[in-house]
């Protein structure tokens, strides 16, 4: 049986190529354009914010002590309650104070009878000397009486204003106005006071309205705002307090707190560790919704309003670091247009160059897009940006220095102008 015949490699590659060549030639059909959403470019007015992490804490804390020592005899707050300066808090027992009180009371008045005592016998002694009924010795002894009468009298006083103060640091009220913590001590416990011990922390007491909002500025905002200051009003430092700067707050789950806050101070140094400035804004709480310790975002304008092109967010495409849209001309044609991004408003995107006010800008469908090649457009509509809170517009600093000078005495102006006119 004779063996089957081999086909060299290369042969066999031949006949394939003269294979393929024989078969008929198949057309590949174009890809149709592909649909597309296009929107003119909008020109608005817009506001840049400057976005900070803040926290909250009270504008007043107090920690109330006990300031003497003795067994807690009632406690006159709920837990939690609201209460107002000067309202009872706690009571200590005060039966050995009082006993204290009543006995250095008792050791004035004693004094004091010693005291009168002493100067009636001077009055006589006084008389006497003169004739010579007394020897002058006595009469010293008479004069040293009433003068150590009168210290003894009056460090009996003192003694007993001691002993009352340590009556009255038995009943402990309210510092100031707020909103109480739960009592740390309760009724029958010994409580430890006085310079010599550690004093026990009874609770603690937070103001309510207004509250604090405490937030760091990088050197970099810092520094811009400065120059912009410079460039418009020629001078570098005014005090926060007089800026008259309002922030706004998002709270944790996104909502924004309806009430503005105003800055009212920065710290006169910069952390040399974070680069950062540390400043308080003061923001109305009378509805108790910002607590002590909570985070807010803190958004504060960093410029005026201005005209700026907006498109989606949506519309921009990345090629590594570039930023781009697809913009559709009059024959359909997608062109790549390159563009430089601004702050971002709300779903929008502000354009500060590469686009025009008008031109249509492919909002959907930009997967589908090859640049060159037609497209189908389809209208759509730009989404409109936030609208600017007219709240949160910086005050004209002129106008706020030029309100804060004293008004003008017309006396002192006559008699400055008189040598003039002479």
């Amino acid at each position: 049986m004779r063996p089957a015949a081999t086909i060299s490699p290369r042969l066999a590659s031949l006949l394939i190529l003269v294979a393929i060549g024989c078969m008929p030639e198949v057309k590949i059909p174009e890809t149709p354009p592909p649909p597309v959403t296009v929107a003119e470019s909008i020109k608005r007015q817009v506001i840049d914010y400057d976005e900070y992490t803040g926290h909250i804490e009270a504008e007043q804390t107090v920690d109330v002590y006990a300031k003497i020592s003795g067994y807690m005899q009632t406690v006159e707050f709920i837990d939690g309650d609201f209460v107002h300066a000067g309202e009872l808090l706690f009571l200590i027992d005060k039966s050995t104070y009082q006993a204290e009180y009543d006995q250095a009371v008792a050791n004035t008045n004693l004094q004091k009878a010693k005291y009168e005592l002493a100067k009636s016998t001077l009055a006589r002694n006084d008389k006497l000397v003169g004739s010579g009924a007394i020897s002058q010795e006595l009469y010293d002894e008479s004069v040293a009486t009433v003068n150590e009468s009168d210290a003894a009298v009056k460090a009996a006083e003192a003694a007993t204003e001691a002993a009352k103060v340590n009556l009255d640091y038995c009943t402990i009220n309210a510092a100031i106005t707020g909103r109480i913590d739960r009592t740390f001590v309760t009724k029958g416990n010994l409580v430890q006071g006085g310079a010599g011990a550690m004093p026990t922390l009874l609770t603690t007491i937070v103001s309510v309205n207004p509250t604090y909002v405490y937030f760091d500025v990088d050197e970099l905002a810092l520094l811009k705002f400065t120059e912009e200051r410079v460039a418009q009003h020629e001078t570098r430092h005014v005090p926060l307090r007089n800026r008259k700067i309002p922030v706004q707050l998002t709270l944790a789950d996104d909502s924004v707190y309806p009430e503005l806050g105003i800055i009212d101070f920065g710290s006169n140094q910069l952390d040399a560790g974070t680069g950062t400035l540390s400043v308080r804004a003061v923001v109305p709480n009378a509805d108790e919704a910002l607590a002590p310790g909570m985070f807010v975002r803190v958004k504060v304008a960093a410029a005026n309003p201005y005209e700026a092109i907006l498109v989606p967010e949506v519309a921009i495409g990345a090629d590594q670091s570039d930023r781009y849209v697809y913009v559709v001309d009059d024959k359909n044609i997608a062109q790549r247009r390159p563009v430089t991004l601004g702050s971002k408003q709300g779903k929008d995107r502000v354009i500060t160059a590469g686009l025009k006010e008008g031109e249509k800008v492919i909002i959907n469908g930009n997967l589908l897009v090859r640049p060159g090649k037609p497209v189908v457009p389809q209208e759509g509509k730009m989404a409109e940006p936030p609208a600017i809170d007219k709240r949160m517009i910086r005050p004209d600093e002129e106008e706020l220095e030029k309100s804060e000078q004293p008004p003008a005495d017309p006396k002192k102006e006559e008699s400055a102008a008189e040598p003039a006119k002479s």
